[in-house]
């Protein structure tokens, strides 16, 4: 298939807890006709929805201290992931397989066109950590975010459907389930990692929020559309990744758009490099390469968020809690390398102010090593 396609000095506790957990084919012409100027050669890669794999593992860390300077503890300040991702697979449920499409399928697609199905399943571990600006004080900071952390397990189903045009669509159903609070276990990775790095600790953790069965669901869709062409820019392929998803849960419920351009000297059949829920975009898969393969990217995703347990506090209990904003949106920059069996991803993430009195954005990394199996 022919593509286009956050000031106090100390370490990150789960940044080296992370650590240890842890072809190109020229357009086609007429020979004898007369060719407008020639294209820049574009990359020949299987088809995602047909052509088997051994399934993906890939290892996660998103940390403030990969986008800033100082080391800060401040808000959304580490998250960790473990995932793995199955070969493509037929041997499931009739219920999935309708389940992996839903009816909705039909916008912007083609479906008398599907020339390939793909349906994987996958399982991830994650945690995710949350804490004031101000570290050092064992009061509750009624003006700032409280200390959160959320650790769950993720079931994944995806498909992937291809058309005879070269275009594909992603759908993603994930179920996380987990808990939020003590149990979580932030303060034991945030304080434990700092004593052995003799940093000081983190004070306020008894003011977090308290433990809360966390059940969400949330689905995805993502497009390779003919219809958001792209032309080539100072000789490279570019391509555009849009994308929509919605959430629905105690821990989070929000609707939200977004969108990834690309652009290297050949683009993958892929729809870019994953994120730590919950950011949205990207996939797990990827198409190992017999050489070195890299391009760039930016993107933007806005979120409409009608429930964020980490700002609004517990959902049954009183707990502490700070009035969120309704509207927040996610600007990111980043590279992707492909070498071999491997993959390995930055991102760069602005997020807007998510509620009200903070005083600037934040900004935090994102490290993804991914391996095909």
């Amino acid at each position: 298939m022919l593509t286009n396609r956050p000031p106090k000095a100390r370490r990150k506790s789960a940044l080296i807890a992370a650590l240890f957990c842890a072809a190109f084919t020229p357009a086609l012409a007429d020979e004898n006709a007369e060719a407008p100027a020639a294209e820049t050669p574009k990359m020949l890669l299987p088809d995602p929805a047909i052509t088997p794999d051994g399934g993906f593992l890939t290892i996660q860390v998103e940390n403030d201290l990969f986008a800033k300077v100082a080391n800060t503890d401040r808000h959304y300040t580490n998250g960790l992931k473990l995932g793995w991702l199955s070969a493509p697979t037929n041997d499931l449920p009739e219920w999935m397989k309708s389940l992996s499409a839903p009816p909705l399928f039909s916008i912007f697609t083609n479906d008398q066109n599907i020339t390939g199905v793909s349906r994987r399943v996958g399982v991830a571990v994650s945690q995710v950590i949350f804490t004031p600006d101000d570290t050092e004080t064992t009061t509750p900071i009624l003006t700032d975010r409280p200390y959160a952390a959320w650790l769950h397990t993720t079931l994944s189903l995806e498909s992937i459907r291809t058309n005879d045009l070269g275009e594909a669509w992603q759908d993603q159903w994930k179920l996380d389930i987990g808990v939020v609070g003590p149990s979580a276990g932030g303060e034991v990775v945030q304080n434990n990692w700092h004593k052995l790095i003799n940093a000081e600790k983190s004070e306020g953790w008894d003011n977090q929020i308290k433990d809360e069965l966390g059940i969400n669901v949330s689905f995805e869709r993502a497009w390779r559309s003919n219809l958001f062409h792209t032309p080539q820019f100072l000789g490279l392929a570019t391509d555009i990744i849009p994308y929509g998803t919605v959430a629905l849960g105690n821990v989070s419920t929000f609707a939200g758009v977004g969108g990834v351009w690309r652009i290297g000297p050949t683009l993958p059949d892929d729809f870019g490099p994953p994120r730590i829920y919950p950011s949205s975009g990207g996939s797990e898969w990827f198409h190992a390469s017999t050489g070195f393969d890299w391009y760039l990217f930016a993107g933007v995703e806005g979120r409409a968020v009608a429930r964020d347990i980490f700002l609004d506090g517990n959902t049954f209990r009183d707990s502490q809690s700070i009035d969120k904003r309704p509207l927040v949106a996610d600007f990111k920059l980043g590279a992707v390398a492909v070498l071999g069996s491997a993959r390995l991803s930055f991102t760069h993430d602005f997020r807007t102010k998510e509620f009200y009195g903070q005083p600037k954005m934040d900004q935090f990394g994102s490290l993804a090593l991914g391996f095909a199996l």
